[in-house]
């Protein structure tokens, strides 16, 4: 099969390129500004020439994205572009065309060249705050009542995905990604909070934190990147979204555990807390229509993130 990954150089997308390749499977990769830093760490100069080519276009380009998808006999899409919360909630109007503009132009595109699977990266942050929910675990079709901006345009883009299942047949699968970390990671709140407490302090920097209180879903990038494949892998009989859930700890007990496994660091905790995406969501329906469980636990996360980023600077593993 071929592959369409969007967003195919970022954080998650890198990741689900690697385990394509690595499966045998020929990879385009459709990103804005492709960066291969990461693919490089991942994958040698072989897998790359050999299995992956390089798109460099706007999510929102119909045209291009069409003439991609024809000109590689694309079977399968992965798509995962898409901003952030922070630029999402500074920026309504390119939130809106990005991220909803956008997902709507790949759903269009897979309808026009005749292509009948998309998996896309939907959000827990389609839910709302846990007190708006009775259940100890949000159920996997609870209603949305998001508290951002990102949120917003997630909740939205899965009523569309409903939408070309009902009107056009195509088997479109949300994967709602949460609290995703890993190295060479750089965007985002949550990508400042892993660089303060993990990032730096693997490197000898010191790092710093807020809201040490703060509960949070900690997904390590590898699982959330397994679901979508395995999601591309299964067939359906109706349009859904997935939730899928982390290891939840909070930002100080993170903090506790790199100290302890780099008893030089020094992390600054400072306490508080916010209001965040809710963590405890109910995840049967994955585990049964698709088979997917988490693999990843904070500590074995965490200690490989370290281990990446300690290698890529050339300091000695942990």
């Amino acid at each position: 099969m071929t592959y369409f990954v969007t967003g195919g150089t970022g954080l998650i997308g890198t990741r689900i390129v690697r385990d394509l390749v690595k499966e045998g499977e020929n990879v385009i990769i459709y990103d804005l500004r492709p960066d291969m830093f990461l693919l490089k760490t991942l994958l040698n100069l072989d897998e790359i020439n050999e299995r992956i080519k390089i798109v460099s276009g706007d999510i929102t380009d119909l045209p291009l994205l069409i003439k991609s998808l024809k000109d590689y006999s694309v079977t399968t899409i992965i798509h995962t572009a898409s901003l952030l919360v922070l630029d999402s909630n500074s920026n309504p109007l390119k939130a809106l065309k990005t991220n909803c503009e956008g997902t709507i132009c790949v759903f269009e595109a897979a309808k026009l060249c005749g292509i009948s699977k998309v998996v896309w990266s939907s959000s827990n942050s389609v839910f709302g705050p846990s007190k708006k929910y009775t259940e100890k675990f949000i159920p996997n079709d609870a209603p949305h009542f998001p508290q951002n901006i990102y949120g917003t345009t997630k909740s939205f883009n899965e009523s569309v995905a409903n939408y070309y299942f009902d009107e056009y047949g195509i088997e479109i699968i949300g994967i709602r990604y949460m609290h995703v970390y890993g190295s060479g990671q750089k965007r985002g709140f949550f990508g400042s909070l892993v660089k303060e407490l993990v990032l730096n302090p693997s490197l000898g920097i010191p790092g710093k934190v807020t809201h040490s209180d703060a509960i949070i879903g900690w997904s390590y990038v590898d699982d959330p990147a397994r679901a979508t494949i395995m999601a591309s892998k299964v067939k359906l009989d109706k349009a859904k979204s997935y939730s899928i859930r982390g290891d939840i700890r909070t930002v100080k007990e993170v903090a506790e555990y790199v100290k302890n496994i780099l008893p030089k660091s020094e992390i600054t905790c400072l306490p508080g807390s916010f209001t965040g995406d809710p963590v405890n969501l109910e995840t049967n329906l994955i585990e049964n229509d698709i088979g997917y469980k988490p693999k990843w636990t904070m500590e074995k996360g965490i200690k490989e993130t370290i281990n990446i980023t300690r290698k890529e600077n050339g300091l000695n593993l942990i």
